[in-house]
């Protein structure tokens, strides 16, 4: 990796990986996001949902009424997830035009929007809650996308991202290449988030919810076709995560940012 692919021009950097995602997306949507078979669902969709579920069990005046926006959306993939759970104003966002009508065209209970992640012009508290997967890391300014969503965001910040980890030290990607789209891999822990929102929010407006866990769509996929993909397959992963999760949450290689605005101060941001 040479210091000329590091340092794009910050508006170079998004052509690309917007060029990109056109590019990744002329065919049609990607296949995890058209599956039908349980073992793939379940792949792709714990995350997001996991997130969900926590987010509700925290907080009991949030309701499937909230808006939610999702970023880097791509063809909006995990918008769907988020309305198959209940939510019935669910907008999703991507860089590229072509990703945004898609996602529109896939799933019409998806409203559809071209932002920039990192300045996104929208009013604050636009949405009750704002969500990324996966997304902050192909930003040159994934700090600066978080306190985006802070500021957009009226009740709650999710987003799933790469954590800091022995693991991730050892064997995880620092550098990703997506056609002629290079970005570093940022990776998250839960002080640093602490201390981002806290920077920006302030003292006491603000609940830190968040987590790590092991989840990894390739190496699990893999895993339940050697299982047979079925309900049993299904079920020795969902063990498995569930006591690396218990007994090594904080070695896991991903991570959940869950941050929920205390209602008293959302008025002074």
């Amino acid at each position: 990796m040479n210091n000329e692919l590091k340092l794009l021009p910050e508006q170079e950097h998004l052509s690309r990986q917007k060029q990109f995602m056109e590019q990744e997306l002329a065919c049609g949507p990607r296949s995890h996001t058209v599956a039908t078979d349980k073992m793939t669902r379940y792949i792709v969709r714990w995350r997001i949902e996991e997130a969900i579920r926590r987010l509700f069990r925290a907080d009991a005046t949030l309701s499937y009424t909230c808006s939610v926006l999702v970023l880097c959306a791509a063809e909006g993939y995990e918008g769907t997830v988020i309305a198959d759970m209940g939510f019935s104003d669910v907008t999703v966002s991507d860089l590229s035009e072509g990703a945004a009508r898609m996602a529109e065209c896939r799933d019409s209970r998806l409203k559809a929007r071209v932002l920039n992640a990192e300045e996104t012009g929208l009013p604050a508290q636009s949405y009750d809650i704002v969500v990324v997967q996966d997304g902050l890391h192909h930003l040159q300014r994934p700090v600066q996308g978080f306190t985006e969503m802070l500021r957009v965001a009226a009740r709650a910040v999710i987003f799933l991202e790469p954590h800091v980890s022995l693991v991730a030290r050892l064997i995880g990607t620092k550098w990703e290449t997506n056609g002629e789209a290079v970005n570093y891999v940022f990776r998250w822990t839960n002080s640093l988030v602490q201390d981002v929102a806290s920077s920006y929010l302030g003292q006491g407006a603000f609940k830190n919810l968040s987590f790590s866990c092991w989840h990894h769509n390739i190496v699990f996929a893999k895993a339940g076709e050697r299982l047979g993909g079925g309900p049993f397959a299904i079920a020795c992963i969902r063990l498995s995560k569930a006591g690396m999760d218990f007994f090594f949450s904080t070695m896991g290689n991903q991570f959940c940012a869950l941050i929920i605005k205390e209602r008293e101060q959302k008025g002074k941001i």
